[in-house]
């Protein structure tokens, strides 16, 4: 039982992680990666991209804002993932 723990907690961790980025916040961050890879585009103006498309919930209530480090955890763990 002890491997199981091992196995399910570091993926629970990530999945958590970027739980506060968006499908839209995805996309439009993975539009951008090749662009911040180049330097063409800085992490900053991509994050307040990305930010505008805060789910704001009704009236507060439901609201899931993206934090700076869901933002660079997610971009982490794309920018890995992307093969040149």
């Amino acid at each position: 039982m002890r491997p199981l723990h091992k196995i399910i907690f570091p993926l629970f961790l990530i999945l958590f992680s970027i739980a506060g980025v968006s499908d839209k916040q995805r996309t439009v961050i993975d539009t951008q990666i090749f662009l911040i890879k180049e330097g063409m585009i800085s992490k900053e103006k991509v994050f307040k991209k990305a930010k505008k498309f805060d789910d704001t919930g009704v009236f507060g209530f439901g609201s899931d804002e993206m934090t700076k480090e869901e933002f660079e955890n997610y971009l982490k763990s794309k920018i890995f993932t992307i093969h040149d």
